[in-house]
């Protein structure tokens, strides 16, 4: 039974780096730098061509440019409801409430 459990357990504890930052275990080099730049540095080099925003990533740039939508592109099919969004992510908010 040790000697499977061994097994199972050995790629855990050899395939691992830690954030000297702040002691969080990836398991690999690259998932470690993307850790650090997405946690502990404050450079955002995705900029928003319709104000002065800026994002770490595309992801979050994509959702903010979703919000300078002029129309309410979504809208909650409740009966009776008559809510309307600008962004998925507020309307899926809304569905939470209602």
């Amino acid at each position: 039974t040790e000697l499977k459990l061994s097994f199972f357990l050995l790629p855990i504890l050899v395939n691992h780096v830690t954030c000297a930052l702040c002691d969080m275990v990836c398991t690999s080099v690259s998932s470690l730098k993307a850790h650090i730049r997405f946690r502990h540095c404050n450079e955002r080099p995705f900029h928003c061509h319709l104000c002065d925003g800026s994002f770490k990533n595309t992801y979050d740039l994509h959702k903010h440019v979703e919000t300078h939508n002029d129309s309410d592109a979504y809208s909650c099919d409740v009966e009776g409801c008559g809510f309307t969004s600008r962004t998925l992510r507020t309307l899926r908010q809304h569905y939470k409430r209602v």
